[in-house]
């Protein structure tokens, strides 16, 4: 008889034991539930903030804090670069000795390698603050020394700030300087710059919306260095990306560069000192060019203060929308050639 009830007395037990677990998993699982579905910034004041990719608006929990903005060299030996397939925004902007640079912008793509970085200059400055980010680069023109001196920028110079930075043995310098987002982001964190910023992006259009314009599958940009290319892709609905009629390509990846927007943003440019240096005028409007889904239209930009958002319109004065994915925004003189 007493076996019996021990028996009983340890099934009971056990029954008790696997309601404590389940109420203990069920619970943790709806925590974890809550954590990921957060609102969106506004509908519920007393909820963490969720961050939403600006390319797609799609909630993405383990974004980076504020984006981070790599001035990249675009000269010759600095072909092929790392991590411009990886970025969700990238500007290509003239400089000084008829080549250009472009500017990486990570909100929260991880890049294993970006480079080479090279130094910054006022203009490139100012497109990283349109979007909050943290301004990467290795040295700086005199006008950019005076810029930052003049103006509060979060910014990583790697002639100040080695760590984080380092240098690839099988490129000469100054071609060979590379990080990485992960690298970056710890190095953002011990400098107290990861603080949360919610980022108002470009309208998206939505599924089965139109771009209404002329049919444009092929565009080129007479540069200085060369000609720069986009040709329409309809399979995956992007623009590959060519120079001197030659697919460009990542080094680390190996793939061809693509976007699903190309916009041409006309401004005013000229040189101002012996060696040839660009003041890139940033400022007022202008004209701008769209290019998506294998459509065209032209547009004006607009852009009012250092740390507003340049805005693209059509020719009814309304705010172009763009399609989902990553977006190249190249800067022309009035004297290059557009062609398409």
């Amino acid at each position: 008889m007493s076996n019996i009830r021990i028996g009983l007395w340890l099934k009971y037990a056990l029954l008790l034991l696997i309601t404590v677990i389940l109420f203990i998993a069920l619970h943790g699982c709806g925590k974890k539930h809550i954590q990921y579905a957060m609102e969106r910034p506004g509908e519920n004041p007393s909820s963490e903030t969720e961050f939403y990719r600006p390319q797609d608006s799609v909630p993405v929990n383990a974004m980076l804090a504020r984006p981070i903005a790599v001035t990249i060299d675009n000269s010759s030996s600095a072909r092929p670069q790392s991590g411009l397939d990886q970025a969700g925004l990238v500007y290509e902007v003239p400089v000084e000795g008829g080549v250009t640079r472009y500017l990486a912008v990570f909100f929260h793509e991880g890049a294993k390698t970006i480079g080479p970085i090279r130094s910054a200059r006022p203009y490139l400055i100012e497109l990283a603050r349109e979007w909050d980010a943290i301004y990467i680069h290795c040295g700086q023109s005199p006008q950019a020394q005076t810029y930052f001196a003049e103006n509060q920028v979060a910014h990583i110079n790697e002639m100040f700030h080695p760590t984080g930075f380092w240098r690839n043995k099988s490129r000469q310098a100054p071609f060979n300087l590379y990080t990485d987002t992960n690298s970056l982001w710890q190095e953002i964190t011990k400098l107290g710059w990861g603080n949360k910023v919610v980022l108002a992006d470009y309208p998206l259009r939505g599924a089965g919306d139109q771009l209404s314009g002329q049919v444009a599958e092929k565009l080129t940009i007479i540069y200085p260095y060369g000609r720069v290319g986009f040709q329409y892709d309809a399979t995956t609905n992007t623009y590959l990306r060519f120079l001197n009629d030659c697919p460009y390509l990542d080094l680390n990846s190996g793939m061809q560069l693509s976007a699903a927007n190309v916009l041409i943003q006309q401004v005013s440019m000229w040189a101002f000192d012996s060696e040839g240096r660009l003041e890139v005028d940033l400022f007022g409007q202008g004209k701008a060019w769209f290019f998506s889904n294998g459509q065209m239209q032209e547009g004006t930009w607009r852009k009012d203060s250092s740390t507003s958002r340049t805005r693209f319109y059509d020719q009814t004065n309304v705010e172009l929308s763009m399609t989902k994915g990553i977006t190249w925004i190249q800067l022309i003189s009035e004297q290059m050639q557009l062609n398409f």
